[in-house]
């Protein structure tokens, strides 16, 4: 059972929620230090927010990874309308955002200093999206680390971030500024469609550039591990001293007490789901390496950074995994129609002998066509019965040459033209239709990125599944990518979303 949030969500009332726009090519300018003038734009946005933050509010701020709902790590209250404008379960922990060394080294327990495994970890890749564990500080609120013996600790890279926390003279406790379960906002408007009305502040500082949650390291464990993939990937991680036998959660091992107890967010409960339910073509889940011909080949080739040429055969195998798919819909599709048109008829004769007896046909039952022997429900909701007009949104990674974003027209040709694409448990086509294996379910096309290029397809990905939920479809097909580098934490995310995955 999941434990409730921490704070009812009535206490969220509606809000007038306000979003101010930095001026980031000046605050950039001055190296993401805001001036002590008070005179400019990015400056009174900051100092408005960081007023709220003082005054025990909650502020929506950019980050490099993503939006952050940002509170006072250090006051109880004030992290307590977190969790209840996000709706966020009151055991799932949060990390604290520090802008500089100094303010970590006061979070430090008395007597503690930062063992060397961590030292040169943070000297290269801090600022930037990456969190370590340590002891928790007596001065961090319970809420922050819901009671653990160990709080989450990252120096964020986005300018807007460090001017406020360091305007604030405080960390900031900031889960993602999403509701609770969603795709994580990568845009300020993402923000403000979740919680508007729930939160006073958005700072909008333009999309966020890595686009997932930080990589969260556990240092303080033997073997060290990664609990969580992220922005910097574990082959950045492993040269480092005391980080040779890395591991990674869930890939090299699994704790059922860290389960029930995670020590950072992203472990527990599912995340990063749209409205509509994703299937997710996985080649992280295909037969192992020479098993299956090419496809075989190319996930061998892939493994060993082969290059160009197990990209193209990656990007062939989802391609074909995507016309599989939008045929076995069509296919469904057409099976509900077929059995509620049949249905419809049979009810249709039924009333006409009832009117000529003198009877009453059920018209309820007449005008929605349902009556025994009808398509049943699981078969109505596999078709997408009552879908916006059908419409399957698909997330490409397998198109190269494309701008990322929206498409005007699907780039991939239709099914019939693909030699031995076919259904998926194919069904008999209705009179005069062509075979159900040579149709696709209408459906919308959104450019990640290439699979050659992960870190593209992440800064993506949140953004990609969003818009999808805007247009309405009713299911969201995403091609994968191979699970290494940053594409192990565009999988994770994608394993956690999806309530399907298929082989590919």
């Amino acid at each position: 059972m999941e434990a409730e949030p921490l704070g009812a969500r009535a206490a969220a009332s509606a809000l007038a929620t306000h979003t101010i726009e930095i001026d980031m090519v000046e605050l950039r300018r001055r190296g993401g230090e805001a001036s002590t003038s008070g005179r400019r734009d990015a400056d009174a946005g900051i100092a408005r927010a960081a007023a709220a933050l003082a005054a025990g509010d909650v502020v929506a701020i950019p980050t490099e990874t993503v939006y952050g709902l940002a509170a006072n790590a250090l006051s109880a209250s004030a992290v307590g309308k977190v969790y209840a404008a996000k709706g966020r379960p009151a055991d799932n922990p949060l990390i604290i955002h520090i802008s500089s060394l100094a303010m970590l080294a006061s979070l430090y327990p008395a007597g503690w200093s930062l063992p060397p495994v961590y030292e040169a970890v943070v000297k290269d890749l801090w600022p930037g999206p990456l969190t370590i564990l340590l002891p928790r500080s007596a001065l961090v609120s319970d809420a922050v680390t819901c009671g653990l013996p160990t709080m989450a600790v990252r120096m964020p890279a986005h300018p807007v971030a460090l001017a406020l926390i360091a305007a604030c003279g405080f960390p900031l406790a900031a889960p993602s500024a999403n509701s609770s379960g969603r795709p994580s906002p990568t845009l300020a408007r993402h923000v403000l469609a979740d919680l508007g009305g729930r939160i006073p502040l958005i700072l909008d500082g333009g999309p966020c550039t890595c686009g997932v949650e930080s990589t969260v390291l556990d240092a303080l464990r033997s073997p060290p591990a990664i609990l969580r993939p992220g922005g910097v990937t574990s082959e950045q991680l492993l040269p480092y001293p005391g980080l040779e036998g890395l591991q990674v959660y869930r890939r090299d091992f699994v704790d059922e007490a860290l389960e029930a107890a995670p020590s950072t967010p992203g472990m527990k409960y599912r995340h990063y789901s749209p409205v509509a339910p994703v299937w997710l073509l996985d080649p992280g889940a295909a037969p192992a390496a020479g098993s299956g011909g090419a496809a075989g080949a190319a996930r061998g080739a892939g493994a060993a950074g082969a290059g160009a040429d197990a990209d193209e055969l990656l990007a062939a195998r989802l391609q074909r995994g995507v016309a599989a798919l939008l045929a076995e819909l069509a296919a469904a599709d057409a099976a509900v129609a077929a059995e509620l048109s049949g249905a419809a008829a049979a009810s249709a004769g039924r009333g006409a002998e009832a009117a000529a007896s003198g009877g009453l046909a059920p018209a309820a039952a007449v005008a929605a066509g349902l009556a025994p022997g009808h398509a049943s429900e699981e078969q109505q909701q596999q078709a997408g019965a009552g879908r916006a007009g059908g419409r399957v949104g698909v997330l490409r990674t397998s198109m190269e040459g494309l701008q990322p974003g929206p498409q005007a027209e699907p780039a991939q040709e239709p099914v019939a033209a693909r030699p031995g694409a076919q259904a998926l448990g194919p069904h008999a086509p209705a009179h005069g239709e062509a075979p159900a294996h040579q149709r696709a379910a209408p459906h919308l096309e959104y450019v990640l990125a290439h699979v050659s290029q992960p870190a593209e397809v992440a800064s993506q990905l949140f953004a990609g599944l969003r818009y999808m939920d805007e247009q309405g479809v009713a299911t969201i097909v995403v091609e994968g990518l191979r699970d290494e580098g940053v594409g192990a934490a565009v999988m994770n995310r994608l394993r956690k979303a999806a309530s399907r995955v298929v082989p590919v």
